[in-house]
């Protein structure tokens, strides 16, 4: 490793200057490094154009190169960066065609350090990495020691790339979720455990329910994990042997904390492929038993969930729920499932509501919603009449809300 300089502030900022339109990769792909090396030089991002695959909630966007490039464009909220900021409307499927059109020419990727012929891996994430190697005319590699390597992913090789530069910036990392005492997601996932069998190939979002659903499961066999973001919560599944092992997990990013980073190394059962694989419906579409495991801000009385918009804020996005609820929803033994607790933080206020505001988002259309879960039940959408379909609503929103609620159905 000794022929590969550690990236410093001065060439960070030359290649940055040399550029004109940036790709900054989000998820547990973002650059961590990048950040700080150019607080040292701000100047070095004022003329760029930036996109940007950042995640709300789990990415910043307050970093020293959003905050100071020219304009930047990207798919999830950002408030902080104020009229410089361009927020496109997208599913995450929809995000690698963009890249491709944006034609970003310079990209930083975190890898695994290069085995003795050369090759790499894309870390801990696959989402966007090939669209940007195609369209990138300075690929810069980052070589973390400590990313892990999967040989179940596709490898790379340094030739492929124009730079390479040794990283010891440790990757992203959150909290495993499951960890965290939390009664009311407790309830939520004993709840969505009791909707998914044995052999059931399961999707799940980031948040408190997946980590307490996948301590659930494990007494159950077979299952299929196929995911667009998969978190450190899934190492007591794997440990219990409750997934397939003829099925390695198919995700396109994986997050979670440095001793799952460790305990991921080498394994061969996880497969990180880039998202317009993982969100395809041409993929979707042939995956039997498709179980998707959401959250939302609210479901109103039709079935409509909005996971994008708070009061007057949009705080998200609509990220891969409109691809996997869609997928779900019409999968043979599959189903699409909405997961939230009945109240928003306060205690005071109803998720369930009567009906969307005129100007809040439909993320997912009732159409795509088979079953709605809160803390108080399950309520079985499928099959159901328009006023059915609401009673059953009624039934699983706070107690406090429900005959206010079953007014709105007359």
């Amino acid at each position: 490793m000794t022929r590969f300089r550690p990236l410093t502030a001065n060439r960070a900022c030359a290649l940055l200057r040399e550029s004109d339109r940036l790709l900054l990769l989000g998820t547990s792909a973002e650059p961590r490094l990048l950040d700080r090396l150019v607080r040292d030089d701000p100047a070095s991002v004022s003329h760029l154009s930036i996109l940007t695959t950042c995640v709300a909630g789990i990415n910043r966007f307050d970093g020293a190169a959003l905050v100071n490039a020219r304009d930047v464009t990207g798919f999830f909220p950002a408030p902080m960066l104020g009229d410089s900021y361009r927020q496109l409307l997208s599913t995450y499927f929809g995000i690698t065609a963009q890249i491709a059109s944006t034609a970003p020419d310079t990209v930083f990727v975190p890898t695994s350090l290069p085995d003795d012929k050369g090759y790499i891996t894309s870390g801990l994430s696959a989402e966007f990495t090939e669209t940007a190697m195609a369209v990138a005319d300075r690929r810069i590699a980052l070589l973390c020691p400590s990313m892990p390597r999967l040989p179940g992913c596709d490898p790379l090789h340094l030739d492929r790339f124009s730079h390479a530069f040794l990283d010891e910036t440790p990757p992203l990392e959150i909290a495993e979720s499951g960890r965290i005492d939390d009664p009311v997601a407790l309830a939520i996932a004993g709840h969505v455990a009791r909707l998914i069998g044995d052999g059931a190939t399961i999707q799940v979002g980031i948040g408190k329910v997946p980590g307490r659903l996948f301590g659930m499961l494990r007494n159950r066999k077979r299952l299929r994990i196929h995911s667009g973001l998969v978190t450190g919560d899934i190492r007591d599944l794997v440990e219990a042997g409750s997934t397939d092992p003829e099925y390695p997990i198919t995700c396109a990013t994986v997050l979670g904390s440095a001793p799952f980073y460790a305990w991921l190394d080498g394994r061969s059962d996880f497969r990180l492929l880039p998202v317009d694989y993982t969100h395809n419906p041409a993929t979707l579409a042939r995956i039997d038993g498709l179980i998707a495991v959401n959250s939302a801000l609210q479901v109103d009385l039709l079935g409509q969930a909005n996971a994008e918009k708070i009061g007057d804020h949009f705080v998200s996005a609509p990220g891969g729920l409109p691809d996997f609820s869609s997928a779900s929803h019409r999968s043979q033994g599959g189903c699409s499932i909405v997961a939230l607790p009945s109240t928003d933080r306060s205690g005071a206020l109803s998720r369930i509501v009567g009906r969307l505001d005129a100007d809040t988002p439909v993320t997912v259309p009732r159409t795509d919603v088979d079953f709605v879960v809160t803390e108080h039940g399950i309520a079985e959408l499928g099959g159901k009449s328009v006023e059915e379909r609401a009673r059953a609503l009624v039934e699983i929103a706070a107690p406090f809300a429900r005959n206010d609620l079953a007014r709105c159905i007359a």
